[in-house]
């Protein structure tokens, strides 16, 4: 599986698990910061990545419609403030959480059209 973190994940996450080898790119890192969050998840339909995002009001929404209009998404992964951490200092939670989603799902379509809270 690959990921896009949604902005509010920090870019150290996606470093981390780039370097234990996995395939995940921030929004920060790209042209998408500061778009819609449609447009994120648009992108990773593109690119066929799963979501990761602690926005999970606005992600459910999106992912109730996409599945109302029968239009296929990579998974979007739903991040709880209350069990990991978002600020920088303690993403070393959120980074195993995320690499034990990877290892445990490692097809490009695991969550393919579901949300996962992790």
């Amino acid at each position: 599986m690959r990921l896009l973190l949604d902005e509010q994940i920090s870019v150290k996450v996606a470093e981390e698990l780039r370097r234990r080898g996995h395939d995940v790119v921030a929004v920060s890192e790209t042209e998408l910061r500061g778009v819609a969050d449609e447009d994120v998840l648009a992108r990773a339909v593109a690119d066929r990545r799963a979501v990761v995002t602690n926005d999970i009001r606005d992600f459910r929404l999106l992912h109730a419609r996409h599945l109302t209009m029968g239009i296929a998404h990579y998974g979007i992964v739903l991040v709880s403030g209350r069990r990991h951490s978002l600020r920088r200092a303690g993403v070393g939670d959120l980074v195993a959480a995320l690499e034990k989603l990877l290892a445990d799902l490692p097809a490009e379509d695991a969550l393919r059209d579901l949300e996962l809270l992790l």
